[in-house]
């Protein structure tokens, strides 16, 4: 009789074998560049094998950028908040939280920077845009929001404040140890300006706001259930590795 676990064994080692390509791949576009890194630099610092990398990623290196915009720069953590502002504020100090520790995420910002991003792997701001557009809207239906704040412009503008603390806090720095202090105090002159002075007293400004955020989520989030599909085969294939699909 075979194992019930085993398929779920064999998705989870599809599943690792992915993510160790993500991050590897993340960390060598911080340090050598999109355009500097090889397949074959992705495939030996991943300790993977050719076919594995492409089952994975069939078109190449543009797969892998694509996956790492997807994958990385998400609303995980997020909590519905008392005040939309908190909501506004609570993305930005996860993230920040986030790309001081995961070099995925330092390759999906420099990624985002691209001229041929949005044709290519695509770019997050459209979106964070949106989504500040959405909890500014909702703000100024709840009367958070100081009466000469434009919805569209401040909107656009928190998410260019953001990218430009972040890398000019990097290239300061040369580290991203100091980050998300800097983005606090973004923060904190940010709702200063516009948000009426009664809630001010109401928001949660402080530096550890993002980290205790994702590690509440990560510590409530359930691991996947067994993948339905087809799983990988134990078999080694042609180059050595298992066959994952």
């Amino acid at each position: 009789m075979s194992n019930p676990r085993t398929p779920r064994r064999r998705q989870q080692r599809a599943i690792d074998t992915r993510q160790r390509i993500l991050d590897t791949a993340g960390a060598l576009f911080v340090t050598e560049s999109y355009e500097g890194a090889s397949v074959s630099d992705l495939i030996t610092a991943a300790r993977t094998s050719k076919g594995a990398f492409y089952r994975h990623f069939p078109g190449g290196k543009l797969d892998v950028a694509t996956a790492i915009m997807e994958d990385t720069l998400s609303m995980d953590g997020l909590r519905e908040q008392r005040f939309m502002l908190q909501e506004v504020v609570d993305i930005g100090m996860i993230l920040a939280h986030r790309i001081s520790h995961e070099s995925a995420l330092q390759a999906a910002l420099m990624l985002s920077f691209h001229s041929n991003a949005p044709e290519t792997y695509g770019t997050p701001w459209p979106d964070w845009i949106v989504f500040n557009t959405g909890q500014l809207t909702e703000a100024r239906r709840r009367g958070e929001l100081k009466p000469f704040v434009d919805v569209a412009e401040q909107a656009h503008q928190i998410a260019g404040n953001w990218a430009g603390t972040v890398l000019i806090s990097n290239t300061l720095d040369r580290h991203l140890g100091n980050v998300e202090a800097r983005v606090s105090r973004m923060y904190r002159n940010l709702v200063t300006a516009i948000a009426v002075p009664e809630i001010l007293p109401e928001l949660d400004l402080s530096v550890n706001r993002g980290k205790d955020l994702y590690t509440a989520f990560l510590e409530t989030t359930p691991d996947p259930p067994p993948a339905s599909g087809p799983v990988s085969d134990p078999r080694p294939g042609p180059d050595g590795d298992p066959v994952e699909v």
